[in-house]
């Protein structure tokens, strides 16, 4: 048996050797080193490079399959290179802007009005003169987001803390209720009267209680002012 696996093996060198001779003589390669290198599937030659048959087609070893197939010896069978991605241009490779965002802002705006500008003496009813305060203020406030808008009454200190106080709640009131008229919802609006608790001047004098006789009107609100 030992001497038939022996045989054979001689035989299948001889056949091999016998083949290259057929098809390596006609490029004049050293046929006698060539071999089918470990890590391929092809035979080379002593210098490395794959042995050709007289057809010019790399020598394959028997244990050759399509998956190990090379771009040199098998361009159609060998796996394809990906191909890269031409390198952008300078032009292309600038990121687009990014498109600006609207700037939003608060804009608070208070503003102090004389009672007397506004009411009659010891009246709660709004003169001309102060409704068309109250409609510039509005006119200023267009494009703003209002968000809430604060109405004081203050009065000087002629007559009873008490009387004052009420006098002062009642003027609030009637502010807030003409900006209702104007649109302004009415839970944007708050009113508080503080009589004559909060003097800015001395109400000794005729002038120091013109100006503790006032209406402050506050909007609380946001507004764009540019994209």
């Amino acid at each position: 048996m030992n001497c038939l696996s022996s045989l054979f093996q001689k035989t299948r060198t001889f056949v091999a050797v016998a083949l290259l001779s057929l098809g390596g003589l006609s490029a004049g390669l050293p046929i006698a080193t060539a071999q089918a290198q470990e890590g391929t599937a092809y035979w080379k030659d002593s210098s490395g490079q794959p042995v050709r048959s007289g057809s010019g087609e790399c020598v394959r070893a028997g244990f050759f399959t399509p998956s190990m197939a090379t771009e040199q010896c098998d361009p159609s069978l060998a796996p394809k290179k990906a191909v890269a991605a031409p390198a952008s241009s300078p032009a292309s490779s600038v990121e687009p802007k990014a498109a600006s965002l609207p700037v939003v802002v608060p804009t608070p705006q208070s503003v102090t009005y004389k009672a007397d500008s506004f009411f009659d003496f010891d009246r709660t009813s709004l003169k001309p003169e102060g409704t068309e305060a109250l409609l510039k203020m509005l006119d200023q406030a267009k494009g703003t987001n209002i968000e809430e808008i604060r109405v004081e009454g203050h009065t000087d200190a002629v007559g009873s803390e008490g009387y004052n106080l009420k006098l002062s709640v009642r003027r609030a009131e009637a502010v807030k209720a003409f900006l209702v008229q104007q649109g302004i919802p009415a839970n944007f609006i708050k009113t508080e009267g503080f009589g004559e608790t909060q003097p800015v001047a001395n109400n000794a004098t005729p002038n120091g209680r013109a100006q503790n006789r006032r209406v402050m009107v506050e909007l609380i609100g946001s507004k764009v002012v540019g994209k």
